[in-house]
């Protein structure tokens, strides 16, 4: 990590001060509702959802050198990655966000001046969605940093959500926009290739993806109950949904929206794409009705409509099966299966 001039380590500003000075940036922050009682500077702080919500909780953490690198993104676009990948759960289950909490373990070798910009970059993002940062927690972390948070967020009722479970056969199945970006955008990082075709919108979708939140509460709007959002790549997370739904599923390459530049610049542009993860657009399933009046809400805000890649199906057997339509109209098998933490080398995930 490369100090600017005249920036001080957090180990000479000490915790209780660097403490101090991130609670007056939260402080000054523009949301003042989200139903926030009692805010940071007590042991904890005191949060009212609005009457008859049905409170939704998600908690996530990025892990330096394994979800971000210092040397491939800045302070402010991890803090703005460490709420997203939160704020995208709240899109996978249709609910709306409303307070975050922010847990940072550092090294010590940070300097003061990338502890603020972390929080800046969380802060913009958190207005953006009218979410309240209500507290967190520091601690030591001698060999990576780590970004720990969680958002509470309100759903209108149990019923009014989106669930991996609601799967129905003759339902078709839908993504709310491109599939790959982010992965093209790690792939180019790792091999230096920051300048191709397209690059900007895939280094974006890596450091500053944006969670679909309206998408989700659109979709359950229209009457949607079955989704969630793409962290594993399609063919790492549809799986999950048919499982859990216990059905099988087709899905057609000609339909997947794959953006031109990935095809281009990437041999294995198929299995990036599929299988790459990290792109928190939402995956869901619906009645073709359903998914026709939810793209109709979606146009009347100006947003992309969902673009129909397959079909859900009854399963036979005990087991559900993927089965991808290639582009010569042949089936062939899918293997389930995505990135695994646990098996594959430190620093190659986005």
């Amino acid at each position: 990590m490369q100090v600017a001039a005249g920036a001080r380590p957090i180990s000479e500003v000490g915790e209780f001060g660097l403490i101090a000075a991130v609670s007056n940036l939260l402080a000054a922050s523009r949301v003042r509702s989200a139903g926030m009682l009692l805010g940071p500077g007590d042991d904890a702080a005191l949060w009212q959802p609005r009457a008859g919500r049905v409170v939704c909780v998600s908690t996530d953490m990025l892990v330096e050198g394994v979800h971000f690198r210092n040397d491939w993104s800045d302070a402010t676009a991890i803090g703005h990655r460490a709420l997203a990948v939160n704020l995208s759960d709240m899109a996978a289950m249709g609910a709306r966000p409303r307070t975050a909490i922010v847990a940072l373990a550092l090294r010590g070798t940070e300097t003061e001046r990338w502890v603020y910009d972390f929080y800046r970059g969380a802060l913009a993002l958190a207005h953006k969605w009218h979410v309240r940062i209500i507290g967190g927690d520091m601690s030591l972390s001698p060999t990576a940093a780590v970004a720990s948070v969680t958002v509470n967020g309100e759903l209108r009722n149990s019923e009014a959500v989106l669930r991996r479970d609601f799967a129905r056969p003759g339902d078709v199945i839908a993504v709310t926009g491109p599939l790959g970006l982010a992965a093209a955008g790690v792939r180019a990082l790792q091999l230096g290739r920051t300048r191709i075709d397209g690059a900007p919108a895939m280094l974006a979708a890596h450091r500053m993806p944006q969670p679909r939140i309206l998408q989700g509460m659109l979709l359950v709007r229209a009457g949607v109950r079955c989704g969630m959002d793409i962290s594993d790549g399609l063919f790492g997370d549809l799986p999950k949904i048919l499982e859990a739904s216990g059905v099988s599923a087709e899905v057609r390459a000609d339909r997947l929206p794959i953006p031109l530049a990935i095809r281009w610049n990437f041999p294995d542009w198929f299995d990036l794409a599929t299988r790459g993860g990290e792109d928190f657009e939402l995956l869901f399933t619906a009645p073709r009705d359903v998914v026709e009046h939810a793209a109709g809400l979606f146009r009347r805000l100006r947003l992309p409509a969902p673009v129909v890649i397959g079909s859900i199906m009854a399963r036979k057997g005990d087991e559900s099966q993927l089965t991808l339509r290639r582009f010569d109209l042949t089936r062939q098998d899918v293997p389930f299966g995505a990135y695994d933490h646990f098996s594959a080398k430190p620093g190659t995930h986005g």
